[in-house]
């Protein structure tokens, strides 16, 4: 594989270095008739074609569609802003049919188009709005897809015929090709109306073509009743649905390109003549077909005008996508050959979003909670600061009856705490939504959490589950709100979303709780000291002005930072590979000289992991004389993912979350000693993974105790809490 190599593209402040990883990488294929296209074709290509490409194209939130193998490889649409997005390419954010919420990426510059190619982009899939309004689409798209035993010739005759029923409307039509047998048809258009309208504009068109050519074209959603005729997709104009945008390139072999065309060009054009070689002096030599598109924007009341004729004449709404909510007037939503007609037609009725609708609230599950970046120390700003709880975090819907708790990788949490379930519909108003952690207070030590008993509760066992419920039930610490009733409050800034959680939960009571909070930092400062000793983990600053962001790093997290030497027992491989180190284990001496299991550290580049492994077989022992010899594997291991003390490496000889990884590890010899970060204990181990910092060949594994622990200063649990006098 060739090196890297930097290309630099003139930006509006200079030139921008962007870096080709293998740019000899083959994106497409040699076939008989082309060459390969690579990598460095790919971004050469895009960069050559950027004028028309951003004129088109720019100002518009843009779903990248990837092949980082090339396009015989594995494909995934990127909507989010990928990691390591250089921050000259600017970012919108976009509501989706789900009504969830996120940034997307914006193609201002050609450099954009470079770092595109660099991250494997094949077709880019603009939106038909701009930034300055994103809800009212200023492009008509229309997609006209030739079903089996029809070919791009068919399409052109359709598309020739449609800008005629377009002109009728208005609007002035451009045509391009898909980049493969089909035929796209654009037209500008005002932006004065929403998605739903503008969709309707073009089921109107599609209707109005369908009877001029009805043996040629048909607007039949479902595939069993096309035929073979050119279907105009009229779904295409919904809200996050996206056409290839003009000169994109497509995967199909020889590297088609979406092609912009002149009307005199588009009946006897061959689609597979323009490509990635060849589109670039396509362009030199006769320049933009679209040119003019955009100079006059028509207006999409003609084509509304068809629409609500067709109403009149009884033909009414026709099918969305499955990820839309159930439509007024939509016909069934299941093929006609499979309806059954002594089933009600509701019983057809019921796709994902319209489960969504019932929540009653604008942002359904799941939903991904706003995250927190590592500072070291308090960060200025209007802030309000608030303890930072050692849980699970959890968004809670509440709608009525029903109840759903939602983790933060979206993993479904309901079944595993049904006193909470109670306790919410008791304590949260209806309906709305509610961001915050899930707690275990220790029954032993009622100052404090612990985390231990918390994990106990993710059993597969509905009978357990029922009988730890009632014994040692858990808490919920509310701590944002995400939306009341049909308001979205994630939209608001904090200071409002904070103002309204007090007012919903007013009149709560344990186990639903209100965190503490505060604008001073001497009384955050002195909560980051005191509170530890209850098992809180540090303190959180959240902005006062900051809307609520969906799994993006908007908070501050504050927390204890410490280090310790420990012994290295065992390691674990790296998933996949054997010879790679994934995790270290870490031990530490009792009084009484047992070594117990107290963490892992496992942060290290792919290349450390191999040397690793390298350094640490001399050191590879048996079980035999272990201090963890009652830890070799069994044929079958037990579960024993409860066990709290002492805890060992096979307590979790099967992850919690997932039965079938296996956390069985190689023995050392004990006699390396690691220095590692960790920020607080829970029970005789770290509470979260720890840090490696260095090797200590100056110390010796008998000195790696407990006692060089710092104690944190003890704290009862209620006054963190708050808890509201019961008479109050």
């Amino acid at each position: 594989m060739s090196e890297a190599e930097t290309i630099e593209v003139p930006g509006p402040d200079g030139l921008r270095a962007i870096k080709l990883s293998s740019p000899d990488k083959v994106l497409w294929p040699a076939t008989d008739t082309s060459v390969a296209v690579t990598k460095r074709d790919l971004a050469q290509y895009l960069l050559a074609v950027a004028g028309p490409f951003l004129a088109l194209n720019g100002d518009r939130p843009m779903t990248l569609q990837r092949f980082p193998e090339g396009v015989e490889g594995e494909e995934f649409f990127s909507k989010r802003p990928p990691a390591g997005t250089p921050a000259f390419l600017r970012r919108v954010t976009c509501t989706y049919p789900s009504r969830r919420r996120h940034d997307q990426l914006v193609f201002d510059e050609p450099a954009a188009l470079a770092w595109a190619a660099q991250m494997g982009t094949i077709t880019f899939h603009p939106w038909p709005v701009r930034t300055a309004n994103l809800d009212n689409p200023d492009e008509l798209r229309i997609d006209l897809d030739p079903q089996p035993g029809r070919t791009f010739t068919d399409a052109a005759r359709a598309a020739l015929a449609l800008r005629e029923v377009m002109a009728e409307a208005g609007l002035t039509a451009y045509a391009k090709t898909s980049g493969n047998r089909g035929v796209h048809v654009y037209a500008r258009i005002k932006p004065t109306h929403e998605f739903q309208d503008v969709r309707h504009g073009v089921i109107g068109i599609a209707r109005e073509l369908e009877r001029r050519l009805p043996d040629l074209v048909t607007a039949s959603w479902w595939k069993e009743e096309r035929g073979e005729r050119v279907f105009v997709d009229f779904n295409q104009a919904n809200r996050d649905r996206t056409i290839a945008g003009a000169y994109s390139p497509r995967r199909a072999p020889r590297a088609p390109v979406s092609m912009p065309l002149r009307w005199d060009d588009l009946a006897g054009a061959d689609p597979q003549a323009f490509t990635v070689h060849t589109v670039p002096a396509i362009l030199a030599e006769r320049g933009c077909a679209w040119a003019s598109f955009g100079d006059e924007p028509g207006d999409v009341t003609g084509a509304l005008a068809l629409w609500e004729a067709d109403l009149a004449r009884g033909l009414g709404e026709l099918n969305f996508p499955p990820d839309y909510p159930k439509m007024p007037g939509e016909p069934p939503r299941v093929p006609p050959s499979k309806r059954k007609a002594d089933r009600a037609e509701a019983d057809y009725l019921a796709p994902k979003a319209e489960r969504d609708a019932e929540w009653g609230t604008p942002i359904v599950p799941p939903f991904g909670p706003m995250l927190a970046k590592s500072v070291k120390n308090f960060p200025a700003g209007d802030m309000l600061f608030e303890p930072k709880w050692d849980g699970f975090r959890t968004l809670i819907w509440r709608s009525g009856d029903k109840v759903e708790l939602g983790s933060r990788n979206s993993r479904p949490m309901t079944r595993y705490f049904p006193e909470l379930v109670e306790a919410v519909k008791q304590n949260f108003p209806d309906p709305c939504v509610i961001d915050g952690e899930i707690i275990m207070i220790d029954p032993d030590a009622a100052d404090r959490l612990n985390f231990d008993l918390l994990q106990q509760r993710i059993h597969p066992a509905a009978s357990r589950i029922k009988r730890l419920s009632a014994e040692i039930p858990a808490s919920f610490v509310a701590f944002d709100l995400l939306a009341l009733g049909p308001e979205n409050y994630a939209e608001k800034p904090f200071r409002e979303r904070r103002a309204a959680l007090e007012r919903a939960l007013a009149g709560a009571r344990p186990p639903i709780y209100l965190t503490q909070a505060t604008a001073d930092r001497s009384t955050a400062q002195q909560w980051f000291e005191r509170f530890e000793g209850a098992g809180l983990d540090g303190v959180i600053a959240k902005p006062l002005d900051a809307p609520y962001a969906e799994d993006k790093r908007v908070m501050y997290k504050i927390k204890h930072e410490r280090t310790a030497d420990c012994v290295v027992a065992g390691y674990r491989l790296y998933r996949g590979e054997t010879d790679a180190i994934g995790s270290l284990l870490l031990g530490l001496f009792t009084d009484e000289g047992v070594l117990n299991s107290v963490g892992v550290i496992g942060a290290f580049p792919m290349a450390r992991r191999r040397e690793l492994f390298t350094e640490l077989q001399p050191l590879v022992t048996d079980f035999e004389g272990h201090p963890w010899a009652w830890a070799q594997p069994e044929e079958v291991a037990p579960d024993n993912r409860d066990q709290s003390i002492p805890r060992t490496p096979t307590a979790a000889a099967h992850s919690r979350w997932n039965a079938s990884k296996d956390l069985s590890f190689i023995p050392l010899a004990p006699e390396l000693v690691v220095e590692v970060r960790y920020d607080h204990m829970e029970g005789v181990r770290f509470r979260h993974t720890a840090q490696f910092v260095r090797w200590r060949p100056d110390r010796t594994p008998d000195t790696c105790t407990y006692a060089q622990l710092e104690e944190p200063v003890s704290y009862d649990l209620a006054d963190v809490l708050a808890v509201p006098d019961a008479g109050a």
